[in-house]
């Protein structure tokens, strides 16, 4: 039940997700392929193993979304914003998806509710404690308010925010989505799901479509200062992320897009850092790639910065079967890091 994605561009146009190519999946083979993500073997596979994956069985419409109504049971306890509990509930909700196969680029790639749920990044509800985070320093919305998501990945959990009845808008650059989510965007329960595709923000095109008025900014997993900004050099230009514009002019366009007394929360999980005399691991190094500093000069009030949220993380992971056989050593192998700021309220 997995599917390999064509190799990124390296070159200086790479995209800014940095071509991790980690499996898609629910259950044990989600949890297979979110433990390649972390052990960063999602830029060493094969055509060997492609093939294997392709010849695997798809999912039956129903029966990703039934197992993930169990997950969000699982998780409910772990949750602790009402509201949250209430988004993690839309799980069960979801539509269900027929196989298909699409063309991306050259090759033949097989969707089924799986992968078209999970991605390659495994459950939606791994959203459930970034959400959560936001709901604790005010994000408690009413039908209508706005959510942005930088490097979205996949759709499950944009539709589990439209059927919460928000407006939802997210971007990536990864070139099978608009291919995959053809026609995607649109209403969705009672909100809506916009799905943009490029370099945001140095594309104006993009920026003009995004438009503002959000009550969160989000990102999970692609704004680390790994991806950003990397301490030594990485071991492929496919493992850096290229914004396209300055730190300054990226936290502009953020603070532009919020309301008053919007958040922008970055939450990253991340495997062990490499010791000193090993290759540098871009995706390890998961705090945020802005300063303090940088923050506060673009307008931002800064509520927490750079948190360890190691136990929650591996209590979520656990919760989601992560260290299921064949899986994480969660102590070891999970560690995580958040920021929030908040684009200060007007002054009458």
């Amino acid at each position: 039940m997995g599917v390999t994605r064509k190799p990124m561009r390296e070159s200086a146009e790479a995209d800014w997700r940095g071509g991790c190519d980690a499996g898609r999946g629910i259950g044990a083979v989600g949890r297979r392929f979110f433990w390649l993500l972390f052990l960063g073997l999602c830029f060493a596979r094969g055509p060997a193993e492609a093939r294997a994956q392709e010849t695997e069985t798809a999912a039956a419409p129903g029966s990703v979304i039934a197992e993930l109504a169990k997950e969000a049971a699982k998780v409910q306890p772990f949750l602790q914003g009402k509201w949250t509990k209430q988004w993690a509930e839309q799980a069960g909700k979801l539509e269900p998806v027929r196989p298909r196969r699409i063309m991306s680029g050259q090759r033949e790639v097989l969707v089924d509710e799986s992968f078209f749920y999970a991605g390659r990044y495994g459950s939606p509800l791994t959203y459930g404690r970034v959400l959560d985070l936001a709901e604790k320093h005010g994000f408690s919305p009413s039908a209508g308010a706005r959510v942005f998501d930088f490097g979205y990945g996949s759709i499950g959990h944009l539709r589990m925010l439209a059927q919460s009845g928000l407006q939802v808008t997210g971007v990536d650059v990864d070139e099978l989505l608009p291919v995959m989510y053809e026609k995607c965007s649109g209403p969705c329960g009672s909100g809506s799901v916009l799905l943009l595709n490029g370099r945001f923000p140095a594309e104006e095109e993009l920026v003009q479509k995004a438009g503002t008025g959000y009550d969160l900014f989000l990102s999970k997993n692609t704004l680390k200062r790994g991806y950003i900004h990397p301490a030594r050099e990485p071991a492929s230009p496919r493992h850096v992320i290229r914004l396209g514009v300055s730190d300054e002019k990226y936290l502009q366009q953020v603070f532009d897009m919020l309301k008053p007394g919007g958040l922008f929360c970055i939450y990253n999980f991340c495997p062990a850092k490499a010791a000193d005399d090993k290759p540098y691991i871009t995706w390890a190094d998961g705090e945020s790639p802005f300063s303090k500093e940088q923050f506060e000069a673009a307008g931002f009030e800064v509520l927490e910065f750079d948190v360890v949220d190691d136990q929650p993380a591996r209590e979520l992971g656990h919760l989601l079967g992560w260290d299921a056989e064949g899986g994480m050593q969660l102590q070891t192998d999970l560690f995580a890091w958040y920021s929030i700021a908040r684009k200060r309220p007007s002054v009458p």
